[in-house]
């Protein structure tokens, strides 16, 4: 089949040169409109419920809202793992599913779950938008120039801005933090309305009463029809005050007379700031911002998306907003897409300059070297044609491993044969022509060629079984590089042999053989220095078999036992991510009385290009956060830009240092935005590790991990050890008296009615605007009388209709009790969690010491448990597969070379490349002082393949000798002819991914460590296979022989 395929190509060149250019056509347009990203997405499968309940408590919100709904939900199928977390007002649960499971069908069996659960009434859940935890692409704010007020600009964001922004198709939210958003308020006294004899409910009844439109069906007048309309909602603040409540004596009494009507905040959830320095150094920065989000639909192209959304910016900026108010900027993921992929690109410049130079220092040809060199544009553009087939977007990870040593090792095994062959021709064959010669030689190595990267193809398969995180950042990569290597292949067995009929035509014509290649001096003196090495140790080559065992076990297992583990290197995202937390009780405006002082810290370093502080948390509920917790995303400006020359761990060390000392009693956690958003999603923690106390009792829960933190603090490496639930804080608890109510003659609903709306300001109606817009009318008694417990105490229930003022604390008792401020739960559990991060150890050999030291000194109550989660969840996880998944590889990798070779012996020896590249890579990872993590195990998994390659070229080549020849001769005879090919072959691997490995550039993170494996591995795999291999073949061929004569 490959030498037809060879022989078909060399026939019709023309329409073989034809088909490879419309390939090339093909992906260049694949290219252009492929999806690009900085990050793949990694997030699971995952539906998000959000549920309010205004002004309950975290317990209320707890047994009336979040377990109703986990009990509905437990049925799921297809489910992972049940988190919820539940604060004040919001529960928030998360439902993971497994890998491959489709986001609509998730969506819909959680909404037929929900739609039965029991809920308290006007209580609605919701499904949080279908995006991930990479989703965020754009961020702006409102900036006005004519004074509009943060309310002002508030209602225009909700109105005009984000209505707008959700009409691009592939936005899946906008999600509004800070501002004030606007309320009609009815704001009265206990006096006022006992002097007209009613209650707040009166008050109530009579706005919701006098708010409706009705309809008197069709008003005929002769032919025509008209649609009659009562027009009695509520437009205006003067409706509300022109509202009748009651006739006393025989007066009129309206709203106004009891209440005062006014434009009001609602209770802010979070405030927003910022500071942004320009190209000239000069810093804008706002306090009170109104910030809106954008996040796109999972899978959609966020280039594509970006392009749209700012298209739409321009046109509102143009035409929708108000004079003087204009959408600003702040973050634009474009940039970092954008910068990600001049990333990838100077890398991959880099390895083909290497790969060039390489090619023409051994082919000693221009043309030898362009004809090998053609190779790896058609063989991209191959796989940018079949990635947007596969629809595989272009990142970070499916384009920073590609390696062009690597796809041009089958078109350098090709011409370099091509080039011997021609230049061992007689003359009788050179006046056959060109094609036939071409052919001829061709076809020797053709199926070595195809099968060489069919191995290295292979090596991958067991990639694709990886789950979660780690199979969505590799699979993509295994996917494209066995794109761009089966590419590589077919263009070596039909392009290159065609281009060489073209290139090399007048050698055949003229017989010139100077024409073949130029005189290499330094190549033929490292030639004959082999040849006369390589047969001073196969004469020895049993010794040279026990010193090469000795080597490799003796590295592998000593190497081996030093190596720790993590999950995957930290991923630079040019970015900082901070957390701050104040202590528990902090109110959002005494908390916010420091944040523009530490937003002030950051942007004056030159450094930072941008701080945007965010305290409390969002509208939409998808961040269940209190008051005292601060998040600041810390932008920082291109590297090469930075005055001081500092690395961003050095900046980030004197960073800690500088707010740790001016912020004392403040904590500061420090991470990375997507990393951030990623972990929390996949684990349910953003620490490197997480010890998961799983219950009912929180109290005692406390209390182990309280004990539990004692234990772990005193371990080397363990840095920010914390519970990260905040502990309990004080509530103002009004326990309802019911006998000394009905003594009274109040209900229980007369009092609740008195906290919800005259303390808690709870929406009673809606007032719809003439321009379309809807705000909440509120009813509450004005501040004077709700300013501490005492006033609380004092107020007066005033039954409905009645005529008595009863005081609060008459009929229900009053006090502060301590309270949960948020209540997390894992699959029907509550749940403590305790953050350790990791410095200057290993993940792996950090929780083995843990485990170890805490379950000997942690005993657990009866039904409670102990879990280790965090990014080490991730770890155990990967850890299992590539337990099975390496082992996999080299099975597979047998099995193919007994396939091919039928004989066990052979397919050992071609697989004995193996160990000499896995002691290179293991040399690699300890003097680069990296971990062995995922991205290392699957640069295993590929330096296997890889490695393969030169040992079937040698046993193939030494097959077809030993039957000209004897044992010796073939060998020595085998291993000179092939050492060009397979020293190129392996050096063009190896110094291909040099750029890699020393890439420094923002997401190059992830790509070093496999880079650095394969590197290290085909080094030494360079010196051993070409200097052991020989003699391991000849002294078990010899050994066979002798056995054979016997």
């Amino acid at each position: 089949m490959i030498n037809k395929l060879i022989d078909y190509s060399l026939k019709w060149r023309i329409p073989t040169l034809i088909i490879g250019l419309i390939i090339c056509v093909m992906g260049w347009i694949s290219w252009v409109y492929l999806q690009k990203e900085a990050y793949p997405d990694v997030g699971d499968t995952q539906v998000t419920i959000i549920t309010t309940y205004p002004g309950r408590a975290a317990e209320e919100v707890e047994q009336l809202v979040t377990r109703p709904l986990e009990r509905e939900l437990n049925s799921v199928p297809k489910k992972i793992v049940r988190r919820s977390k539940t604060i004040f007002g919001l529960s928030v649960i998360q439902i993971t599913f497994e890998d491959g499971v489709d986001d609509y069908w998730a969506r819909q069996r959680v909404l037929e779950k929900i739609a039965t659960a029991d809920l308290p009434e006007g209580v609605e859940p919701e499904l949080a938008p279908l995006t991930g935890p990479t989703g965020e692409i754009y961020r702006y704010v409102l900036e006005s120039t004519q004074g509009h007020s943060a309310m002002e600009l508030r209602t225009i964001q909700d109105w005009v801005v984000i209505p707008k922004l959700l009409e691009v198709s592939g936005v899946a939210d906008v999600l509004n933090f800070g501002g004030f958003s606007k309320q009609y308020h009815v704001v009265t006294t206990p006096e006022k309305l006992f002097s007209v004899n009613m209650s707040l409910a009166d008050i109530i009844k009579v706005i919701q009463e006098n708010n409706v439109n009705t309809g008197g069906n069709i008003l005929r007048q002769g032919d025509q029809g008209f649609a009659v309309r009562g027009m009695g909602a509520i437009r205006t603040i003067k409706d509300i005050e022109n509202t009748l409540v009651s006739a006393h004596d025989g007066i009129p009494v309206m709203v106004k007379h009891v209440a005062k009507v006014e434009e009001a905040a609602a209770f802010q959830a979070g405030i927003l700031g910022f500071a942004l320095k320009d190209d000239k150094g000069k810093i804008e920065t706002e306090d009170q911002a109104v910030q809106g989000l954008v996040a796109m639909r999972r899978g959609e192209n966020a280039s594509s998306i970006l392009e749209k959304l700012k298209t739409r910016i321009d046109d509102i900026n143009a035409s929708e907003l108000p004079p003087g108010v204009k959408i600003k900027v702040t973050y634009d993921r474009g940039e970092l897409v954008d910068y990600t992929i001049r990333t990838v690109t100077h890398t991959l410049f880099e390895g083909v300059s290497i790969v060039a130079i390489v090619l023409y220092f051994f082919l000693g040809s221009v043309r030898s070297s362009l004809v090998v060199a053609v190779t790896i544009p058609l063989s991209m553009l191959f796989a940018f044609f079949m990635m947007k087939i596969s629809n595989i977007p272009a990142n970070l990870l499916s384009l920073g491993a590609i390696d062009f040593g690597i796809i041009v090792d089958g078109a350098v095994v090709m011409v370099e044969n091509i080039i011997r062959r021609y230049k061992s021709a007689s003359d009788e064959e050179l006046e056959r022509g060109i094609i036939p010669l071409t052919f001829d030689a061709a076809k020797e190595v053709g199926s070595e060629i195809f099968f060489s990267i069919l191995i290295i193809v292979m090596a991958y398969i067991p990639i694709f079984s990886f789950e979660r995180v780690e199979g969505r950042l590799f699979r993509p990569m295994a996917t494209t590089l066995s794109f761009a290597i089966c590419g590589s292949m077919l263009f070596a067995l039909t392009v290159i042999p065609v281009l060489m009929t073209f290139f090399y035509r007048k050698f055949a014509e003229t017989k010139d053989r100077s024409l073949l290649e130029e005189d290499n001096k330094i190549y033929h003196k490292l030639e004959k220095l082999y040849e006369n090495s390589i047969r001073f140790l196969v004469d020895r080559s049993k010794k040279t078999l026990v010193w090469g065992s000795t080597l490799v076990l003796a590295v592998t297992l000593v190497g081996w036992s030093q190596l720790g583990t993590e999950f995957l290197p930290e991923l630079d995202e040019g970015a900082i991510n901070i957390r701050c937390f104040f202590p528990v009780g902090y109110s959002l405006q005494g908390a916010n009385k420091l944040v523009p002082k530490i937003k002030d810290t950051l942007i004056q370093h030159d450094e930072v290009q941008l701080a945007i502080t965010q305290l409390g948390r969002n509208d939409d509920g998808t961040d269940p956060y209190g008051p005292n917790r601060l998040e600041i995303l810390v932008v920082l400006k291109d590297y090469k830009d930075w005055k001081k020359k500092v690395s961003k761990k050095e900046f980030l060390g004197s960073l800690k240092e500088e707010l740790s000392a001016k912020y004392p009693g403040l904590t500061f956690l420090y991470s990375q935005p997507i990393m951030d958003n990623v972990t929390e999603a996949v684990t349910g923690s953003v620490s490197d590790l997480a010890v998961l106390i799983n219950g009912q009792d929180l109290t005692l829960m406390r209390e182990i991990a309280k004990k539990t933190i004692a234990v772990i603090e005193k371990i080397p490496g363990a840095t920010q050890v914390g519970v990260e639930q905040e502990p309990p804080q004080d509530q103002l608890q009004i326990s309802i008296d019911r006998e000394a109510a009905a003594r009274y003659g109040v209900s229980v609903d007369d009092i609740q009615t008195l906290i919800e709306t005259a303390i808690g300001a709870k929406p009673v109606s809606t007032l719809y605007a003439e321009t379309g817009e809807r705000f909440p009318i509120v009813t509450r008694y004005s501040g004077a009388y709700r300013r501490d417990i005492q006033q609380v105490k004092n107020l007066v229930v005033i039954p409905e209709k009645g005529t008595a003022k009863i005081p609060l604390s008459q009929v229900a008792n009053i006090k502060f009790s301590p309270g949960q401020t948020i209540i997390q739960r894992q699959n029907g559990l509550r749940q403590i969690s305790i953050r350790i991060n990791i410095q200057g150890r290993d993940q792996g050999g950090f929780v083995k010491e843990a485990k170890e030291k805490v379950k000997e000194a942690i005993e657990l109550p009866h039904g409670y448990k102990m879990e280790w989660g965090g990014q080490y969840e991730n770890l155990e996880r990967a850890s299992k597969k590539l337990i099975v998944v390496i082992p996999l590889t080299i099975l597979l990798i047998y099995g193919a070379l007994f396939l091919h070779y039928r004989n066990n012996r052979e397919s050992l020896i071609a697989m004995s490349c193996i160990p000499f590249a896995l002691i290179g890579g293991i040399i690699a990872l300890l003097l680069r002082g990296y971990n062995f993590n995922v991205s290392s195990g699957v640069g295993f998994i590929s330096l296997f393949g890889i490695a393969t390659m030169s040992g079937v070229l040698f046993v193939s080549r030494l097959k077809d000798l030993k039957e000209k020849m004897d044992l010796k001769t073939a060998v020595l005879t085998g291993a000179i002819t092939q050492f060009k090919p397979r020293l190129m072959t392996i050096l063009l691997a190896a110094l291909g991914l040099i750029p890699a490995t020393m890439a420094q550039g923002v997401g190059s993170d992830i790509q070093r460590p496999l880079a650095t494996v394969i590197v290290g591995g085909l080094v030494t795999k360079l010196v051993l296979a070409l200097f052991v291999l020989p003699s391991l073949y000849y002294y078990f061929y010899r050994e066979k022989n002798h056995a054979d004569d016997k």
